[in-house]
Protein backbone atom coordinates (compact mmCIF):
# COMPACT_ATOMS: atom_id res chain seq x y z
CA UNK A 1 0.00 0.00 0.00
CA UNK A 2 1.28 3.65 -0.93
CA UNK A 3 1.23 5.88 2.43
CA UNK A 4 1.07 9.16 2.34
CA UNK A 5 3.85 10.65 4.41
CA UNK A 6 3.76 13.97 6.83
CA UNK A 7 7.48 14.91 7.27
CA UNK A 8 8.52 18.20 10.00
CA UNK A 9 10.91 20.12 8.82
CA UNK A 10 13.38 21.21 11.38
CA UNK A 11 15.38 24.45 9.69
CA UNK A 12 18.40 24.12 11.76
CA UNK A 13 20.61 27.55 12.00
CA UNK A 14 23.27 28.33 14.55
CA UNK A 15 22.72 25.52 16.69
CA UNK A 16 18.62 25.84 17.10
CA UNK A 17 15.54 25.31 15.30
CA UNK A 18 14.21 28.29 13.69
CA UNK A 19 11.29 29.35 11.37
CA UNK A 20 10.22 32.33 9.23
CA UNK A 21 7.84 33.39 7.11
CA UNK A 22 8.66 33.46 3.46
CA UNK A 23 12.96 32.64 4.11
CA UNK A 24 12.74 35.94 6.71
CA UNK A 25 11.79 36.92 10.34
CA UNK A 26 13.22 33.87 12.03
CA UNK A 27 11.71 32.99 15.12
CA UNK A 28 13.29 30.52 17.72
CA UNK A 29 11.65 27.34 17.69
CA UNK A 30 13.90 24.95 19.85
CA UNK A 31 16.61 22.61 20.72
CA UNK A 32 17.33 20.52 18.14
CA UNK A 33 17.47 17.25 19.96
CA UNK A 34 14.09 18.04 21.90
CA UNK A 35 12.14 19.06 18.42
CA UNK A 36 13.51 15.79 16.80
CA UNK A 37 12.89 13.55 19.74
CA UNK A 38 8.99 15.34 20.07
CA UNK A 39 8.24 14.62 16.39
CA UNK A 40 10.11 11.17 16.03
CA UNK A 41 7.07 10.43 19.16
CA UNK A 42 4.01 12.40 17.88
CA UNK A 43 4.15 10.34 14.46
CA UNK A 44 6.02 11.94 11.81
CA UNK A 45 6.79 9.80 8.77
CA UNK A 46 10.38 11.05 8.64
CA UNK A 47 12.33 14.22 9.38
CA UNK A 48 13.77 17.36 7.02
CA UNK A 49 16.22 19.13 8.54
CA UNK A 50 17.89 21.47 6.80
CA UNK A 51 20.70 23.84 7.67
CA UNK A 52 19.98 27.28 6.36
CA UNK A 53 23.38 28.59 7.49
CA UNK A 54 25.56 25.48 6.12
CA UNK A 55 27.53 27.94 4.38
CA UNK A 56 29.00 29.62 6.76
CA UNK A 57 28.26 27.42 10.22
CA UNK A 58 31.33 24.94 10.83
CA UNK A 59 30.17 21.46 9.12
CA UNK A 60 31.87 19.48 12.20
CA UNK A 61 29.21 21.47 14.56
CA UNK A 62 26.46 20.36 11.90
CA UNK A 63 27.50 16.74 11.61
CA UNK A 64 27.79 16.49 15.66
CA UNK A 65 24.22 17.43 15.85
CA UNK A 66 22.68 15.05 13.36
CA UNK A 67 24.56 12.03 14.62
CA UNK A 68 23.01 12.81 18.35
CA UNK A 69 19.83 13.48 16.41
CA UNK A 70 19.68 9.89 15.29
CA UNK A 71 20.58 8.39 18.41
CA UNK A 72 16.90 9.80 19.58
CA UNK A 73 14.63 9.23 16.78
CA UNK A 74 13.69 5.58 14.54
CA UNK A 75 12.00 7.38 12.01
CA UNK A 76 14.36 8.32 8.33
CA UNK A 77 16.17 11.62 8.19
CA UNK A 78 16.73 13.85 5.18
CA UNK A 79 19.43 16.49 5.60
CA UNK A 80 20.41 19.26 3.69
CA UNK A 81 22.21 22.46 3.57
CA UNK A 82 25.77 23.34 2.04
CA UNK A 83 26.06 20.08 0.33
CA UNK A 84 28.81 19.87 -2.13
CA UNK A 85 31.05 16.88 -2.58
CA UNK A 86 30.79 12.93 -1.90
CA UNK A 87 32.71 13.97 1.42
CA UNK A 88 29.81 15.45 2.32
CA UNK A 89 27.17 12.93 1.03
CA UNK A 90 30.00 10.12 3.01
CA UNK A 91 30.38 12.41 6.03
CA UNK A 92 26.23 12.94 6.62
CA UNK A 93 25.52 9.19 6.03
CA UNK A 94 28.14 8.06 8.31
CA UNK A 95 26.11 10.59 10.78
CA UNK A 96 23.07 8.70 10.19
CA UNK A 97 21.07 10.57 7.35
CA UNK A 98 19.17 8.62 5.41
CA UNK A 99 18.64 11.21 2.09
CA UNK A 100 20.42 13.87 0.93
CA UNK A 101 18.78 17.19 -0.16
CA UNK A 102 20.43 19.58 -2.10
CA UNK A 103 20.02 22.56 -3.68
CA UNK A 104 22.56 25.13 -4.94
CA UNK A 105 25.35 22.91 -5.73
CA UNK A 106 23.33 20.88 -8.37
CA UNK A 107 22.01 23.91 -9.76
CA UNK A 108 25.40 25.11 -10.24
CA UNK A 109 26.75 22.00 -11.57
CA UNK A 110 24.51 19.59 -12.54
CA UNK A 111 25.84 16.59 -13.54
CA UNK A 112 26.74 16.29 -9.64
CA UNK A 113 24.05 14.20 -9.29
CA UNK A 114 24.77 11.71 -12.13
CA UNK A 115 28.30 11.37 -9.76
CA UNK A 116 26.21 10.89 -6.84
CA UNK A 117 24.15 8.36 -8.33
CA UNK A 118 26.60 6.19 -9.49
CA UNK A 119 28.00 6.33 -5.72
CA UNK A 120 25.01 6.17 -3.43
CA UNK A 121 21.78 5.72 -5.78
CA UNK A 122 19.09 7.85 -7.22
CA UNK A 123 16.53 7.28 -3.82
CA UNK A 124 19.17 9.28 -1.31
CA UNK A 125 18.63 11.96 -3.93
CA UNK A 126 16.86 15.10 -3.21
CA UNK A 127 16.45 18.06 -5.51
CA UNK A 128 15.01 21.04 -3.51
CA UNK A 129 13.89 23.99 -5.21
CA UNK A 130 13.13 26.94 -3.63
CA UNK A 131 9.78 29.08 -6.29
CA UNK A 132 9.16 32.37 -6.16
CA UNK A 133 6.18 33.66 -8.33
CA UNK A 134 7.51 36.59 -10.47
CA UNK A 135 5.18 39.71 -11.05
CA UNK A 136 4.96 42.58 -14.10
CA UNK A 137 2.42 45.27 -13.19
CA UNK A 138 0.61 43.05 -10.88
CA UNK A 139 0.54 39.93 -13.38
CA UNK A 140 1.84 36.63 -12.93
CA UNK A 141 4.25 36.28 -15.44
CA UNK A 142 6.60 32.95 -14.40
CA UNK A 143 8.32 30.76 -11.23
CA UNK A 144 11.59 31.38 -10.72
CA UNK A 145 13.95 29.18 -8.90
CA UNK A 146 16.11 30.76 -5.97
CA UNK A 147 19.32 29.10 -4.69
CA UNK A 148 21.58 30.11 -1.20
CA UNK A 149 18.81 29.30 1.21
CA UNK A 150 16.26 31.78 -1.38
CA UNK A 151 18.76 34.82 -1.22
CA UNK A 152 20.14 34.48 -5.26
CA UNK A 153 18.01 34.04 -8.08
CA UNK A 154 19.16 31.77 -10.67
CA UNK A 155 19.30 31.74 -14.78
CA UNK A 156 17.19 28.55 -15.03
CA UNK A 157 13.44 27.87 -16.59
CA UNK A 158 11.84 25.91 -13.53
CA UNK A 159 10.61 23.01 -16.50
CA UNK A 160 13.57 22.82 -18.13
CA UNK A 161 15.15 22.39 -14.99
CA UNK A 162 12.47 19.42 -13.60
CA UNK A 163 12.79 17.44 -16.70
CA UNK A 164 17.48 17.96 -16.37
CA UNK A 165 16.91 16.94 -13.08
CA UNK A 166 14.86 13.68 -13.81
CA UNK A 167 16.70 12.83 -16.58
CA UNK A 168 20.24 12.92 -14.99
CA UNK A 169 18.45 10.94 -11.86
CA UNK A 170 17.49 12.21 -8.77
CA UNK A 171 15.31 10.52 -6.73
CA UNK A 172 12.15 12.99 -5.24
CA UNK A 173 12.12 16.66 -5.61
CA UNK A 174 11.51 19.11 -3.01
CA UNK A 175 9.44 22.04 -4.09
CA UNK A 176 9.07 24.90 -1.89
CA UNK A 177 6.43 28.09 -2.68
CA UNK A 178 8.71 30.83 -1.27
CA UNK A 179 5.73 33.16 -1.63
CA UNK A 180 3.63 30.47 0.54
CA UNK A 181 6.70 29.80 2.75
CA UNK A 182 5.59 30.19 6.59
CA UNK A 183 1.88 31.87 5.59
CA UNK A 184 -0.55 28.74 5.95
CA UNK A 185 -2.38 30.13 3.35
CA UNK A 186 -2.09 26.38 1.49
CA UNK A 187 0.20 25.30 -0.90
CA UNK A 188 0.91 26.69 -4.53
CA UNK A 189 -1.39 24.00 -6.32
CA UNK A 190 -0.77 25.59 -10.17
CA UNK A 191 2.69 24.98 -9.22
CA UNK A 192 2.64 21.87 -8.38
CA UNK A 193 0.24 20.46 -10.61
CA UNK A 194 2.28 21.50 -13.07
CA UNK A 195 5.36 20.15 -12.11
CA UNK A 196 3.69 16.51 -11.49
CA UNK A 197 2.22 16.68 -15.23
CA UNK A 198 6.21 17.11 -16.58
CA UNK A 199 7.81 14.35 -14.22
CA UNK A 200 6.62 11.33 -13.16
CA UNK A 201 9.28 11.24 -10.07
CA UNK A 202 7.76 11.65 -6.67
CA UNK A 203 7.52 15.13 -5.14
CA UNK A 204 7.48 16.63 -1.49
CA UNK A 205 5.29 19.56 -1.09
CA UNK A 206 6.65 22.05 0.99
CA UNK A 207 5.60 25.81 1.74
CA UNK A 208 2.05 27.34 3.08
CA UNK A 209 0.61 24.16 4.94
CA UNK A 210 -2.37 25.42 6.27
CA UNK A 211 -5.97 24.44 6.76
CA UNK A 212 -6.49 20.73 6.66
CA UNK A 213 -8.52 20.87 3.58
CA UNK A 214 -5.94 22.63 1.69
CA UNK A 215 -3.78 19.55 2.94
CA UNK A 216 -6.16 17.03 1.55
CA UNK A 217 -6.42 18.58 -1.59
CA UNK A 218 -2.39 18.81 -2.37
CA UNK A 219 -2.34 15.01 -1.28
CA UNK A 220 -4.84 14.44 -4.39
CA UNK A 221 -2.26 15.92 -6.82
CA UNK A 222 -0.78 13.31 -9.04
CA UNK A 223 2.75 12.94 -7.73
CA UNK A 224 2.54 14.32 -4.33
CA UNK A 225 3.45 11.68 -1.90
CA UNK A 226 4.68 13.80 0.90
CA UNK A 227 4.11 16.95 2.99
CA UNK A 228 6.70 18.70 4.59
CA UNK A 229 5.24 21.12 7.40
CA UNK A 230 6.42 23.62 9.78
CA UNK A 231 4.75 26.25 11.07
CA UNK A 232 1.36 24.61 11.14
CA UNK A 233 3.02 22.13 13.53
CA UNK A 234 5.50 24.04 15.38
CA UNK A 235 2.82 26.35 16.88
CA UNK A 236 0.59 23.60 17.89
CA UNK A 237 -1.82 24.44 15.04
CA UNK A 238 -2.15 20.65 14.55
CA UNK A 239 -0.47 18.06 15.63
CA UNK A 240 0.63 15.45 13.21
CA UNK A 241 -1.79 12.66 14.58
CA UNK A 242 -4.51 15.17 14.15
CA UNK A 243 -3.53 15.90 10.76
CA UNK A 244 -3.69 12.07 10.00
CA UNK A 245 -6.62 11.28 11.64
CA UNK A 246 -8.05 13.99 9.18
CA UNK A 247 -6.64 12.60 5.57
CA UNK A 248 -7.21 8.89 6.76
CA UNK A 249 -11.44 9.76 7.57
CA UNK A 250 -10.88 11.53 4.42
CA UNK A 251 -9.23 8.58 2.24
CA UNK A 252 -6.12 9.42 2.02
CA UNK A 253 -3.82 6.31 3.10
CA UNK A 254 -2.09 7.25 6.32
CA UNK A 255 0.73 5.40 8.45
CA UNK A 256 0.37 5.10 12.32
Amino acid sequence: MNFKRIIACLDFFNGRIIKGIKFNNLIDIGDPLDVAEYYNDNGADELVILDVSASIENKSQTLSFINKICSKITVPLTVGGGVKSLEDFKNLFNSGADKISINSHIINKPEFIKKIKFFYGSQCIIAALDIKRIFIDKNFIFWKIYKKSGKTDTKYNLFDLILKFSDLGVGEFLITSIDRDGTKLGFDKELLEKISNISNLNIIASGGGGGLNSILEVLKIKNINSLLLASIIHNKFYTISHIKAFLLNSGINVKF
